[in-house]
């Protein structure tokens, strides 16, 4: 059954979407072969159609994922992800790029979650569960997340993060006890294990742990 353009939307760079009648969505690049379908009214066959899904969805899809990690590091997950929403979804084609950027180490889940952790406990310190929670909707795997939250984060560096933080939260002069409850909330929320941070509440309601402001 033959279809028909009836728009195309500019993307990012020489990145085009084509729309058809049929409810059909297509990426190519401008200034290739493709140029020829950026015509809206043109009648497109099967043949065409099947075209535009391959021979011509790989080198945009390409240009897609190299924009895309230009930017920042993305998982598999995060590529694929990004390949359906611009309407690059035949297997083929998709996984022809994801082992393209495999092969030339633009994609590494594992690179990723180590420089994801390094960096989040520089700039805002946070607790195993949180890191993991984070590492899981990027679509890292759990064996990867888990050791490299294990190489990145002993015990004793989560108890030091923790102490730091809530020292933060404990006012000069204040209740203990409601030091406390906020600097477990506060806790919870940025991911600490239980244990850790009952022990912090514990030592602010004994005196052991004074507030950044704290006057000695």
């Amino acid at each position: 059954m033959r279809d028909e353009v009836s728009e195309v939307r500019r993307r990012a760079g020489k990145l085009r979407e084509i729309r058809t009648a049929g409810g059909r969505r297509f990426l190519v690049l401008e200034g290739t072969p493709a140029d020829r379908f950026l015509d809206p009214g043109r009648s497109i066959g099967p043949e065409e159609i099947e075209e535009l899904e391959t021979e011509h969805a790989l080198p945009a899809g390409m240009a897609l994922a190299y924009r895309l990690l230009a930017v920042r590091d993305r998982t598999e997950r995060e590529i694929r992800d990004a390949l359906a929403h611009e309407g690059v979804t035949a297997p083929p084609v998709v996984e022809e790029i994801v082992a393209s950027l495999e092969r030339r180490g633009y994609l590494d889940d594992r690179r990723l979650a180590s420089a994801y952790i390094r960096y989040t406990m520089e700039h805002r310190p946070s607790g195993p569960h949180l890191l993991r929670r984070k590492l899981r909707e990027a679509g890292v795997e759990d064996g990867i997340i888990e050791e490299e939250i294990a190489l990145a984060l002993t015990a004793r560096d989560e108890a030091r993060a923790a102490e730091r933080l809530a020292r933060g939260k404990i006012r000069a002069g204040g209740d203990g006890k409601r030091d406390a409850r906020r600097v477990h909330g506060f806790l919870t929320r940025r991911g600490f294990s239980s244990h850790v941070v009952n022990d912090i509440c514990a030592r602010i309601l004994r005196g052991e742990i004074p507030g950044e402001n704290h006057e000695q």
